[in-house]
């Protein structure tokens, strides 16, 4: 009876453990066939993203290269756009320089000019003024005279093209009252060299020292002690220079 329980209980283990042994056995062998899906599914995952990212890493590799490309673009056109800016502030600054020179040159040679003249007109007055007080009233009378022959002189060899003037009158400004011979003299050229007679309005200015200035309206025969002076201070000048 105890042989017959043991037996039936040894037999029953049995069934138990085979029975245990199927179930579990077809889980295992499933799950390992999962397990193989699985894996399998992660490798062939694993190589598109394996692929996913050394194409984003040569995707990458192209943008950097782009874009230090472009950087370097930038550079250069900033290089090229900043020595464009410094060769025109270069230039500029020259052109400024050359400017400044020329208008500096040029008021110097102004100045230079203005004192030359203010030397000149001084130089004449004073050369009137030894005139003035180292001859007599005869010797002035003399040399009067004698400026008014020349100037007359002068105006028989002008163009008469050069007396044209619609002038009205004739002005003769004179240091001494001209002579009734004088006048007459007067008449008589402008009359040959105009073709018709002006009325002669003269009028005695001390201050010339010595000869005549005639006036036709915008014409001016200077015939003056202190334009003959000035012309000989002109002839020394640019013989000096």
């Amino acid at each position: 009876m105890v042989l017959s329980l043991i037996l039936l209980q040894i037999l029953t283990f049995a069934v138990i453990v085979g029975v245990l042994h199927f179930f579990f056995g077809s889980q295992l062998k499933s799950a390992l066939n999962r397990l193989q899906v699985l894996h399998q599914e992660s490798l062939e995952k694993e190589e598109v993203l394996n692929k996913e990212i050394e194409r984003a890493r040569v995707q990458c590799d192209a943008e950097i290269g782009r874009s230090k490309e472009e950087a370097k673009a930038i550079v250069d056109q900033a290089r090229a756009a900043a020595e464009r800016t410094l060769h025109e502030a270069q230039e500029r600054a020259q052109n400024d320089v050359r400017k400044i020179m020329t208008e500096a040159n040029e008021r110097a040679r102004q100045i230079e000019e203005e004192v030359a003249r203010g030397v000149e007109e001084r130089a004449i007055e004073l050369a009137q003024e030894l005139i003035k007080f180292t001859f007599g009233q005869q010797d002035l009378k003399v040399l009067h005279v004698q400026l008014i022959d020349e100037l007359i002189e002068q105006c028989k060899k002008l163009d008469p093209g050069r007396l044209s003037s619609p002038a009205s009158r004739a002005e003769v400004i004179t240091s001494w009252p001209l002579t009734p011979e004088e006048e007459k003299k007067l008449r008589e050229i402008l009359f040959a060299k105009l073709g018709h007679e002006l009325p002669v309005e003269e009028r005695v200015d001390a201050g010339l020292i010595l000869g005549l200035v005639i006036r036709l309206g915008g014409v001016v025969i200077d015939g003056s002690l202190k334009n003959r002076l000035m012309k000989a201070m002109r002839t020394m000048r640019s013989k000096g220079a």
